[in-house]
């Protein structure tokens, strides 16, 4: 009889207290077709841990609900060795994790956890304003008043 090479990952402790989410939300941001994946090194060497959060918009209680149980299930899917060690993660589902198979979702949680470990990930690409905040007089179109 021989033994995978894989090991199941043991359960992930979850995120409980706001502080904990607002402190990951500071950290990298990987967007997937089903959810948003955030996530933050920590400096202890404690087991990492994972939070789940569905907003309003996307459905009602029991939509909301079957997207945290997809998630869930696809986490408890990953091998001990896709889970970066010392890490927090937040997953922050999105109404199209109801319809994609699972194992695109499995695939997409593990190809982005280490992308979401990467400060540099959390920086959203904005157009540049002008000093007072407004946008630029070249923007405005210019009318003839006739």
């Amino acid at each position: 009889m021989t033994v995978p090479d894989t090991q199941p990952a043991p359960p992930m402790k979850t995120l409980k207290k706001r502080s904990e989410f607002l402190a990951v939300a500071k950290g990298g941001r990987v967007g997937r077709r089903a959810f948003v994946l955030q996530g933050l090194k920590r400096d202890c060497d404690d087991a990492p841990r994972i939070g789940y959060t569905v907003t309003k918009k996307t459905g009602n209680s029991a939509a909301r609900s079957r997207i945290k149980r997809r998630l869930r299930a696809a986490v408890a899917a990953l091998d001990a060795n896709d889970i970066p060690q010392h890490a927090d993660f937040v997953l922050v589902g999105r109404e199209s994790a109801l319809s994609l198979p699972f194992q695109n979702l499995v695939s997409d949680l593990k190809s982005g956890m280490p992308l979401a470990l990467d400060p540099k990930s959390g920086q959203r690409r904005r157009k540049p304003r002008s000093s007072n905040g407004k946008p630029g007089p070249e923007t405005v179109p210019s009318r003839k008043q006739g």
